[in-house]
């Protein structure tokens, strides 16, 4: 296959994201869960269940009214981001409504409407740093499954449609 690539030593470690709990135990966890059958959300959640002292039963939140908070948190997250306008001037395009930025004064983060981030200049800077990430994580995430020419090329496409 092309581009294949084989570890010898496997390493674990976290993304963007941290759980309190180990990675290369993690790793090892999910490696054992796809040895027995196939990993899915439901297979990882029953296998922390089943193992209360295993590092991914850390990674979960098991007090059912602190989850369903967090739940509906998230929940909010993904429905500020998701709200949509169509640009009249362009028909069926849309953009998304409001963005994720660092207020300045609390350091929290916060959402804010774009077209008030991009009456920022600092606000605005967040976002081209926010959009470099995400394009470097991007690249990142496929750059060991797809041949660097495929990688170049799928970049250039994206390039030439903006």
């Amino acid at each position: 296959m092309a581009g294949e690539r084989r570890y010898n030593v496997k390493i674990f470690s976290w993304g963007a994201s941290r759980y309190g709990a180990d990675a290369q135990l993690v790793g090892e966890e999910l490696e054992e869960i796809e040895r027995n059958s196939i990993i899915t959300p439901e297979h990882v959640v029953e296998y922390a269940e089943r193992h209360k002292d295993s590092e991914l039963y850390k990674c979960f939140e098991w007090d059912d009214t602190e989850a369903a908070k967090r739940w509906r948190l998230n929940q909010a997250r993904l429905i500020i981001t998701s709200i949509k306008i169509e640009i009249k001037e362009e028909p069926k395009k849309t953009q998304r409504v409001y963005v994720n930025i660092k207020d300045k004064d609390t350091e929290a983060r916060t959402f804010k409407s774009i077209n008030e981030v991009l009456k920022n200049d600092e606000e605005y800077q967040q976002l081209i740093e926010k959009a470099k990430k995400d394009i470097i994580s991007c690249k990142e995430r496929y750059e060991n499954l797809l041949e660097k020419e495929d990688l170049k090329e799928i970049i250039f496409e994206i390039y030439r449609e903006i």
